[in-house]
């Protein structure tokens, strides 16, 4: 294996491993990067490398459980294929580009003897049917970025599914994506290093920064380019699928509620379905600031924001 060591993690908390991640390109970033993830966009990966944003990966139960089970699914490993792991404690990265950082689950051997990479998965019930066939895409450029790093020929991705079906893949080394890899990740990390901003998205992150960037209070009207059409056409059409989308789950909704009538909790195929009473208290701020402005003026906090629309 040819990568050097950035930094050991066996004594590092999760808070200092995430501070280590900010000095390069980990594996689970490659989707964003591609435009393929289901979690990220590209700027919000580069808000988070920049450090203009809070952590992005905010742990949560499906982690902390993948963690849990990790040391389960790699004993089974073992135990299933024959092949001995070795957990590797380290933040590594690629020799030649250390921007490029790998933080792999262990090293095992293929059928040959030569070194393999082993990267654990968990995945839900509802994820089964991305696994069917074969990896997810955006778990398979994960993986050769992981080859890339490395230099392996060989990876191994054990994931079990639901928590109670085991599988096991091979992934072998393809030099042209990992060449498409390294460009991308280069051309990326260069926006990282000189402050360039990718392209506007429509993630919150992007909302955010520039709820942020720019508070208003110029009252003059502002002549927007020619090419600022084309956002309004998507604007307008967006905002009628949205409307036709809100209507059909509507429908559908008020559907299985004269269904279920009376009950609570509905069943259908393998999904459950809610809907339970609640009660809850709200405030009367109308009726406070008529009857005891004094405490109203005390206690109410006064928020900016910008409004936008379109006619």
């Amino acid at each position: 294996m040819r990568a050097n060591i950035l930094v050991e993690t066996k004594d590092l908390s999760r808070e200092e491993w995430l501070k280590w991640r900010k000095n390069g390109i980990g594996g689970s970033d490659v989707s964003a990067l591609l435009g393929i993830s289901k979690w990220k966009s590209v700027l919000e990966l580069w808000l988070d490398k920049t450090g203009q944003t809070e952590d992005l990966d905010v742990d949560n139960e499906a982690m902390e459980w993948g963690r849990i089970m990790e040391p389960v699914i790699r004993s089974h490993f073992q135990s299933v294929t024959g092949k001995k792991v070795v957990e590797v404690k380290a933040i590594m990265q690629h020799t030649e580009y250390p921007f490029m950082l790998v933080d792999i689950d262990g090293l095992t051997e293929d059928d040959l003897g030569n070194p393999a990479v082993l990267e654990i998965k968990t995945a839900s019930e509802f994820k089964r049917s991305e696994w069917e066939e074969d990896i997810p895409t955006y778990y398979q450029t994960q993986i050769q970025h992981y080859l890339c790093v490395t230099g392996l020929a060989k990876a191994y991705v054990a994931v079990l599914i639901g928590g109670n079906s085991f599988r096991l893949y091979e992934v072998d080394a393809d030099l042209e994506v990992q060449d498409m890899l390294i460009a991308v990740e280069a051309d990326f990390w260069n926006k990282v290093v000189n402050r360039i901003r990718p392209e506007m998205d429509g993630s919150d992150a992007a909302k955010e920064l520039l709820d942020k960037a720019y508070e208003g209070g110029i009252k003059e009207t502002v002549s927007l380019p020619d090419g600022a059409g084309i956002y309004i056409e998507q604007y307008f059409e967006a905002s009628v699928e949205e409307d036709n989308a809100k209507a059909k789950k509507q429908e559908a909704s008020n559907r299985i509620k004269e269904l279920m009538g009376d009950y609570n909790k509905a069943s259908c195929g393998e999904h459950t379905v809610s809907w339970t009473p609640v009660s809850s208290e709200r405030l009367d701020t109308k009726a406070l600031k008529a009857e005891h402005p004094e405490i109203y003026a005390k206690y109410a906090k006064s928020s900016n924001s910008r409004r936008f629309s379109i006619k």
